[in-house]
């Protein structure tokens, strides 16, 4: 009789283990995602003259954008801006090449933002410039400066009451004559501070106070180039 209500408990016992899974988990694991990684670009060049495009007209010509293919990619985002007129387009891609019409005689800068169907992760290639030859031009103006110190809404603190502002100037010609900086406390600054053939400067601020300046930068044939207006606040 004993042996007999044990092979009954044993058996029920089964049943509900059975009935709950033995305890284990045996719904699917959820899909690993993978997010997609940055692009390299290729053409056109960064920092020099397109002269690759294909002419349509005196004033447009075709160009074509290439970039090394990235992984876990489903399409990207090609964005070009017009630097003097601060245009900016995107355009949408599945394959690692994109003809755009541009306006000849323009700096321009490009990225690529790699997008994936499986997530919203995204990921952005480097920013690169060109200028798009144009009919009979034979110098262009320097690209506008980009800062480097303080970075665009950085807090910082001074040192004896200084601090230095730095800069990325760069030309096709590779003949940047100097640099002109304006510093001001209000939009746009009208102050100049000095002309400097270095990429650097320091101006004496304000604790508490926030600052906006603007680098010209110069070349030697005098075309020049206004940079966005950049902002830093000292502690």
């Amino acid at each position: 009789m004993y042996t007999k209500y044990l092979i009954i408990y044993g058996f029920i016992a089964a049943v509900i283990l059975s009935s709950c899974g033995g305890g284990g988990d045996d719904s699917p694991s959820e899909p690993e995602v993978f997010p997609p990684t940055a692009s390299t670009l290729s053409l056109p060049a960064n920092d020099e003259v397109c002269l690759t495009g294909s002419s349509i007209n005196g004033t447009q010509a075709t160009v074509t954008f290439t970039w090394q293919g990235a992984t876990n990619v489903n399409s990207y985002n090609v964005v070009i801006k017009n630097l003097s007129t601060e245009q900016e387009n995107t355009f949408t891609t599945t394959s690692e090449t994109l003809d755009v019409t541009l306006t000849k005689g323009e700096p321009y800068s490009w990225y690529v933002v790699s997008t994936s169907n499986t997530t919203t992760e995204t990921a952005k290639s480097d920013v690169w410039k060109f200028y798009l030859a144009g009919d009979g031009i034979v110098n262009y103006a320097p690209f506008m400066a980009e800062a480097l110190s303080p970075e665009i809404g950085e807090t910082v603190s001074a040192s004896n009451n200084k601090v230095t502002l730095s800069w990325r100037g760069t030309d096709v010609d590779n003949d940047i004559k100097d640099y002109e900086v304006f510093v001001a406390t209000t939009s746009p600054p009208a102050t100049s501070i000095g002309t400097t053939t270095d990429a650097f400067l320091e101006h004496t601020v304000s604790p508490g106070t926030v600052y906006y300046w603007q680098v010209v930068t110069t070349d030697q044939e005098n075309n020049s180039s206004n940079s966005q207006i950049f902002e830093f606040k000292v502690n």
